[in-house]
């Protein structure tokens, strides 16, 4: 078997043109033992669960940023589309899934380039449907496309590339991984609460939550619109309370540069702002807010409720949060920023059982009425439940982050203290999952904190040695590409403080900060 698999195997690559001669060297890992383009007239359409289709395997050279690799494209019945790369040199054995970002439509395989140069094969999905990654449209009276991008697609998907991967190489992966950021994460959450034996490990990254993503989106537009759908809050002021915020509580962890350790321990108002003065008040100025900019401000900061005052999420935007409202709440023009539109077409094709269509005008929800009917498409969509225990039993590990300058981060934070109950308390809970709150990181990267980390490494360690990570270190750039600062995270509750010296900073001088529990 040994001698056949090695001739196949030669024939693979003697017959791949324009694969560099290196593309043919010593392989640490299983050699295929068929030819890429053979997998194209192979037969999946009765695989459990997910009758697969391929559609193409083609061979793609070696380039500056992937090895070569064989691309397969197909779909999973009825409409999940996927792309998976197997490599054809020095495969580690391994399976590594991206995950997607907002409504999907389309295929992002290209984010895990990283993981196809560590040797995975690596594997994405449309989630059911084709579109831009905003078009909601595709959802609307769809209940089977629904179903895809709720929770099926990425399930599916995962089945399918592993049977494809075991086509290939001969052998089953040794391990499978998953991440994703936004979307991504939501995928990754949902993975190990539903279909825990999927993956041995998942990063997943600021969850969206469907429903108060969506309230979110509406609520904070509205709060800074005024009765003629004018904007209350203009940019000039919205950097006004930035710095506001950031002289009151930027060094609070023992360091002022420009990032809030735990935007919680701000206890900031926008009412310090205020202008003085009957004139000042109601006109306004560049120093300060007005008495309608005091009440966006606070609403966009408080998060959705009903009328009487009762809340409906967590929590809102965080201080820290502020520039993020440039070109989403806060628009350039005047008028409503683009939350505002998301908010309504979320709400046109997606959020109710019954879709009420192109028609709908976001003027027509009601905060009171129509939150309830929004709890279908949740338990549909959301990953938040806080049960894991069918993950744990199985082995899994999961790293969870989001960054503290991101929207609304709280529904993060509420799920996984609600999980840690669920699981048992904090040690029982850092046996399966640990939470990153990343210190001035926007969604799913940026901002002025730290905001690349090695998860891929991360996770490995604790899934194949059993090695939980202490803490991440993260990194900064410039514009230019250059490490300008690095410092750790650790993991939640635990925050950082800076006792090293603050003319040279470096991450030995943060200090880990353990809460005191009750």
């Amino acid at each position: 078997m040994l001698v056949l698999r090695t001739f196949i195997a030669a024939l693979v690559f003697s017959s791949s043109p324009g694969l560099a001669q290196d593309d043919t060297a010593a392989r640490s890992g299983p050699a295929p033992i068929v030819a890429c383009a053979d997998l194209a007239r192979m037969s999946f359409a009765g695989l459990t669960e997910a009758p697969t289709a391929v559609q193409s395997a083609v061979l793609v050279a070696t380039a500056a940023d992937v090895p070569a690799h064989c691309k397969v494209r197909g779909t999973v019945s009825p409409h999940v589309g996927f792309e998976l790369r197997l490599p054809l040199a020095n495969w580690n054995g391994k399976l590594f899934m991206q995950g997607c970002r907002a409504y999907c439509g389309i295929i992002m395989i290209d984010e895990a380039n990283d993981a196809l140069k560590r040797g995975y094969a690596t594997v994405a999905t449309d989630m059911g449907h084709t579109g831009t990654i905003l078009d909601t449209t595709w959802a609307y009276n769809n209940r089977d496309a629904e179903i895809d991008y709720g929770f099926r697609a990425t399930h599916v998907t995962a089945l399918a590339a592993k049977a494809i991967v075991r086509a290939f190489q001969g052998v089953n992966a040794t391990q499978s991984y998953f991440r994703g950021c936004s979307t991504g994460g939501r995928q990754g959450l949902i993975e190990a609460q539903r279909f825990p034996a999927d993956f041995d490990g998942i990063v997943a990254g600021a969850p969206v939550a469907p429903k108060a993503g969506a309230l979110n989106f509406y609520w904070s537009s509205m709060a800074n619109l005024d009765d003629n759908k004018r904007a209350i809050l203009d940019t000039a002021h919205v950097y006004v309370l930035r710095a506001a915020v950031m002289k009151k509580c930027d060094a609070k962890d023992g360091l002022a540069d420009g990032v809030i350790e735990d935007p919680r321990a701000c206890d900031f108002d926008p009412a310090e702002l205020q202008c003085k003065g009957l004139s000042g008040d109601l006109i306004p100025r560049a120093d300060c807010l007005t008495s309608a900019q005091v009440d966006a401000a606070r609403k966009i900061y408080a998060g959705p409720a009903t009328s009487d005052g009762t809340r409906l999420t967590p929590g809102g935007h965080l201080p820290g949060s502020e520039l993020n409202w440039l070109g989403t709440v806060v628009s350039n023009d005047g008028g409503p920023g683009p939350y505002l539109k998301y908010a309504e077409d979320n709400f046109r094709f997606l959020a109710f059982a019954e879709d009420p269509g192109p028609a709908y005008k976001v003027d027509q929800f009601n905060l009171d009425t129509d939150t309830d009917r929004m709890n279908f498409m949740l338990h549909l969509s959301s990953g938040f439940n806080p049960d894991l225990r069918g993950f744990r039993d199985r082995g899994g590990r999961m790293i969870v982050y989001h960054g503290w300058q991101d929207g609304p981060v709280l529904n993060t934070v509420d799920y996984f203290e609600a999980a840690t109950a669920t699981m048992g308390g904090p040690e029982a809970m850092n046996d399966v999952a640990q939470l990153y709150m990343i210190p001035g990181m926007d969604h799913c990267g940026g901002g002025a904190g730290a905001n690349e980390f090695d998860f891929i490494t991360a996770i490995e360690e604790w899934v194949e040695q059993g090695k939980a990570p202490q803490s991440l270190i993260g990194t900064h750039r410039d514009a230019n590409g250059a490490e300008t600062f690095s410092r750790p995270v650790f993991p939640f509750p635990e925050t950082a403080r800076y006792e090293g010296n603050k003319e040279h900073i470096v991450p030995e001088g943060f200090k880990r900060q353990v809460p005191k529990r009750d």
